[in-house]
């Protein structure tokens, strides 16, 4: 144990370069062009610590320069936002700001997620140490290792983001048939800063709203809104619950305003009054419902739609289960004109929806299901092998594995 813990310890020997070459060939272009690559070769052997203090300050200037790209409004709104020094010209991120806050104003920007963020930091760190060697610290090669991995792995190697503006959505929503979306766009969302993100969900929301818009177009909209939710920060998601909540005022949740808020995960910010009010709406849809399967394939797709057990009060979990449940499961067939060559009459347009609630559900299912068997409208249909059978299947799909 003594003698790994001895091979451990820094030498602050000489660096070698053949663990640091493949780091190198990862930097852009761009930066290769510049020569970069060359003078750090050279300086690597003679001068570790200068090697590394001339990459991080390669990629603290690649960092300034893809902050003028993101442009010098969300910059000016951003610096205000987190209180950093206030930016009005380019000449203020390229000369006055100085590398603390370029590696703050990155990170607040969405140039920088909040791991890369810490390890930028602790690179300019290590190269303060640097810059004080003496007898008693030099570089080793954990700091010039450090230095070159997250220099070149989390900046000089990316990209610049294309900052996605609303322009770009609104072509995109607008489009006459269905829209893809891509990954590049999800990208580019993903790294847009909060006011960016902001503006673009508002626009959608706007869009999806707008009853003189083509029916497509605001399809589009939703569509978009649902790729959006995952990549869309916390703080946005409150801010437009607030600003749904404002246009709703002091009516109930109907049923777009709840869709939509699914949509971008809202509805979780949503008041719990009119969450649950809106629910028991819904309630009274699923009861008025159960004699009628062209209304099941409608109130189950609302029901999915506008984000079914995800916001339903516990109480009321049970009872929407219930009605989930027996109408995937059926009534037994094998008699009528159009039953002969069915051995279970349910509705086709409603069981495949069901079928993706109870999936793809957040919310453990599996017990309340499993007590299903017992329910005086259930239990003496799974006498029936075929509905058994379908029943069995809806625990198979809400089983939780391990």
């Amino acid at each position: 144990m003594e003698e790994i813990e001895d091979s451990l310890v820094p030498t602050g020997g000489q660096i070698s370069t053949a663990s640091i070459n493949g780091l190198l060939d990862q930097v852009r272009p761009l930066w290769k062009g510049k020569g970069l690559i060359k003078r750090v070769q050279r300086l690597l052997p003679v001068d570790p610590s200068s090697a590394c203090q001339r990459l991080l300050n390669a990629a603290i200037f690649d960092l300034r320069e893809k902050i003028l790209t993101v442009g010098i409004d969300i910059a000016k709104e951003v610096a205000k936002t987190y209180k950093l020094p206030p930016i009005e010209k380019d000449e203020d991120i390229l000369e006055n700001y100085s590398t603390t806050n370029i590696i703050d104003l990155s990170y607040r920007i969405g140039l920088l997620k909040r791991p890369e963020w810490r390890r930028i930091q602790r690179c300019y760190e290590i190269r303060k140490d640097l810059e004080h060697e003496d007898n008693e610290y030099t570089a080793v090669l954990e700091d010039c290792f450090y230095i070159f991995k997250s220099s070149i792995e989390v900046v000089l190697s990316q990209d610049p983001i294309e900052l996605l503006k609303v322009v770009d959505v609104k072509q995109l929503v607008e489009e006459p048939s269905r829209i893809t979306v891509t990954e590049e766009l999800l990208t580019n969302f993903d790294h847009a800063p909060e006011l960016r993100q902001k503006e673009i969900i508002n626009f959608l929301i706007s869009i999806s709203l707008n009853e003189e818009q083509p029916e497509i177009v605001r399809e589009n909209a939703v569509e978009v809104l649902r790729f959006f939710k995952t990549k869309t920060k916390t703080a946005v998601v409150i801010e437009i619950a607030k600003v749904i909540e404002a246009k709703i005022g002091k009516q109930p949740l109907s049923l777009p305003f709840a869709k939509l808020g699914h949509s971008i995960g809202a509805t979780a910010y949503f008041k719990k009054a009119k969450t649950k009010d809106f629910y028991q709406w819904l309630m009274s849809t699923f009861k008025s419902a159960t004699d009628s399967w062209s209304d099941q394939g409608r109130v189950v797709t609302n029901f999915h739609d506008a984000g079914h057990f995800l916001y339903c009060p516990p109480d009321m979990k049970k009872e929407f289960l219930k009605y989930l449940v027996d109408w995937y499961i059926g009534t037994p067939g094998g008699y009528g004109q159009w039953g002969h060559n069915r051995s279970v009459f349910y509705l086709n347009a409603a069981a495949p929806v069901i079928s993706r609630i109870l999936k793809y559900s957040e919310v453990d299912l599996s017990a309340d299901i499993d007590e299903l068997r017992e329910e005086k409208n259930i239990k003496p249909k799974l006498s029936n092998r075929n509905i058994s059978s379908r029943f069995e299947d809806i625990v198979d799909l809400t089983e939780k594995i391990e």
